[in-house]
């Protein structure tokens, strides 16, 4: 028998304590509809009923709340779980979840995919889904419908617009690795970085000039003739600049030539 031996209100609900030692936080609800007042005594079997009710109403409403932000199945159940949710309760509270579509992973999917196509590639995305536990079959089905293409024609020219301190070569390689680690696929972005490398309007040969000036100045004094000039072919080399405008730029600028 659970005997109650004191309550005290809380911001939402009751403190009750049964038996002089087992305190409970009660639900509203619940403490209304069992009656709770100092000296009601309840079976073990009443007890365990009010205590799992008690249970749902508290974690459906934990639910709710986390259910603010867009959840998967798999992230809301480790988020109740990880709360203290006994295991037959939480199973229940995931069935009403599904049940009144408060949880609906392929929606999820089709949501953040639409949400977030142009910022991530299905490749990272379909990670994403991995990592919230959605099935491979509904990632499958959904991330395939991604027009990359479509996607990539409408971007990659304005990132490569955004270069404006780098060298052509440079610019379309960073432009390459840029969506490759968004995710994107590499046999689709380097096609369409190719047709639109001509979009490029960065110039080369100002930033040559500049960059042979501000190298050359750091190692005139420290390397001389030969050895200055095979070291500043191949710094500027290695910042993307072709061999042939490299070697024009020694006779425009008439030194070490």
């Amino acid at each position: 028998m659970k005997t109650v031996t004191d309550i005290k209100k809380l911001k939402s609900g009751y403190k009750v304590t049964f038996n002089e030692s087992n305190m409970v936080d009660i639900e509203l609800d619940i403490y209304f509809k069992y009656h709770l007042k100092p000296g009601e005594t309840l079976d073990e079997k009443t007890y365990q009923q009010m205590i799992d009710e008690n249970h749902k109403l508290y974690y459906t409403n934990l639910g709710v709340t986390r259910l603010k932000k867009m959840q998967t199945y798999h992230e809301l159940k480790t988020y109740l779980d990880e709360k203290g949710c006994p295991k037959h309760i939480l199973n229940e509270v995931m069935k009403l979840f599904v049940d009144r579509r408060y949880i609906n992973d392929v929606e999820y999917v089709k949501t953040y995919i639409e949400l977030k196509k142009y910022q991530e590639g299905p490749n990272l995305i379909a990670s994403k889904f991995e990592q919230k536990g959605i099935s491979k079959d509904i990632t499958l089905t959904y991330v395939s419908k991604i027009n990359q293409s479509e996607i990539l024609n409408d971007l990659i020219p304005k990132k490569l617009n955004s270069f404006k301190h780098k060298t052509k070569k440079q610019a379309l390689q960073s432009t390459k690795v840029y969506f490759m680690s968004k995710g994107y696929d590499r046999e689709i972005i380097e096609p369409i970085i190719f047709k639109h490398a001509h979009q490029y309007q960065g110039d080369d040969q100002a930033l040559l000039s500049k960059t042979f000036d501000k190298l050359y100045n750091t190692y005139k004094d420290k390397k001389q003739g030969y050895e200055l000039k095979t070291l500043l072919k191949q710094k500027l080399y290695q910042k993307g600049f072709s061999f042939e405008d490299i070697e024009n730029i020694f006779i425009d600028k008439d030194v070490l030539s």
